[in-house]
């Protein structure tokens, strides 16, 4: 299915949870700014801090995560988010747990999301190289929205402290192999890249980040006819 999809997202509240930071930023700011513009709430949970993502021989873990964490913000702050929040959880060790799944459900039983957005665990994309945290947060919050968060018996302890179930409508699995929806981000792509240049210290060309992501960007809208676009699985709930 080709085309922007403006009307899911008009006023829509959005959760994005994504494993690292700059990790939406690679794959869904676009659209989250499109859906920003069409009156959408969108919050974002980063379930680690990125606490390995430093090529200093001389970083600690803590560091890096303070760091990130604060790059992170100024991301969401650029982009229009109403909100950013980090479970923290160790970088590269992050394990589908029920600890985990807890923590994904009591965050959806809170923000109630309609739309959420997440890895796309299984057809990732690159095929064989994509990192293991994406693939456990994207079965973990599969596994959380449905049925987890919805079913009153799962969590009865999350219940008991006021959360009380919540079905999502749909899910947006970002890189993906199998997209089946594009999105024409024109409109939102200064602001995806202003977003991904706040990492600062993930970023050590901003000059040719911006020319291969606008390339990117144009690949993937040419599979739909669109100028610039990120693409989706999207997974339609009952």
């Amino acid at each position: 299915m080709l085309g922007a999809p403006l009307a899911p997202f008009r006023n829509a509240s959005i959760l994005a949870v994504a494993a690292h930071p700059d990790d939406i930023e690679s794959w869904c700011a676009g659209t989250l700014a499109v859906a920003i513009d069409a009156g959408a709430t969108v919050r974002l949970l980063l379930v680690t801090s990125g606490d390995k993502g430093s090529r200093d021989p001389q970083a600690t873990p803590q560091a890096v995560a303070a760091m990130r964490e604060a790059e992170a913000t100024e991301a969401g702050r650029r982009l229009g988010l109403a909100e950013v929040a980090f479970l923290r959880y160790p970088d590269g060790e992050v394990e589908d747990t029920r600890e985990l799944r807890s923590a994904l459900v009591a965050s959806i039983r809170r923000w109630r999301p309609e739309v959420v957005f997440t890895h796309d665990p299984v057809h990732p994309y690159p095929r064989y190289t994509s990192h293991r945290d994406h693939r456990i947060v994207g079965r973990a919050v599969l596994d959380a929205i449905y049925p987890l968060a919805r079913d009153g018996l799962s969590f009865p302890e999350l219940r008991a402290t006021g959360l009380a179930p919540h079905a999502v409508g749909a899910v947006w699995l970002f890189a993906s192999e199998q997209p089946n929806r594009w999105v024409d981000i024109s409109a939102g792509f200064e602001r995806k890249l202003a977003a991904r240049l706040a990492h600062v210290s993930q970023t050590s060309d901003p000059a040719a980040l911006r020319h291969s992501w606008r390339q990117r960007a144009t690949g993937i809208g040419a599979q739909a006819g669109l100028p610039l676009a990120e693409a989706f699985a999207v997974v339609e709930l009952d």
